[in-house]
């Protein structure tokens, strides 16, 4: 299971990587062409759409392993430890029938896309769509490892945290 997690980590982190580092390359030389040369380069919209869409949606991805995403704990936090364990089970099963939801209308919607193109790229959209359902499964990947920890150390098994 080890490699099977520095796998799946290694493959979010040079997605995540790629992306941004095709994020900065296209828009510092769309900038240096438009303001410099006085020739934008029409089709770098399309690649910067692309990469941005995989660094939001993958990076989405790497903070529900990271477990930061953006939540309000106020009253998770007033309640007995217990309970707030419990609460946490149930909140990370609900985004785990979330995340099913993503991947399930995320193919629905990536396979809509296959006949349609990008505006100056023959890229079919399938590959901008495809985004959502990979950054679900991933999600999906990140989750059920939380709710194992979880469940472990709501029955005294696993590691205090």
């Amino acid at each position: 299971m080890k490699v099977l997690n520095q796998l799946v980590d290694g493959v979010a982190k040079l997605v995540m990587g790629a992306s941004a580092c095709v994020v900065f390359v296209i828009t510092f030389a769309q900038v240096l062409c438009r303001y410099v040369f006085k020739s934008p380069l029409p089709w770098s919209t399309d690649i910067l759409r692309l990469a941005f869409t995989y660094l939001v949606f993958w990076g989405g991805a790497w903070c529900v392993k990271q477990k930061g995403h953006l939540n309000v704990d106020f009253f998770i936090t007033s309640l007995p430890e217990k309970a707030r364990k419990l609460l946490e089970i149930v909140i990370d099963v609900i985004l785990c029938i979330f995340f099913v939801f993503l991947i399930w209308h995320g193919v629905k919607f990536a396979q809509s896309g296959l006949t349609q193109t990008t505006s100056y790229l023959p890229i079919p959209m399938t590959l901008y769509y495809a985004s959502i359902p990979s950054a679900a499964v991933l999600m999906l990947y990140y989750m059920v490892q939380i709710l194992i920890e979880q469940v472990g150390a709501l029955g005294g098994k696993g590691e205090q945290k």
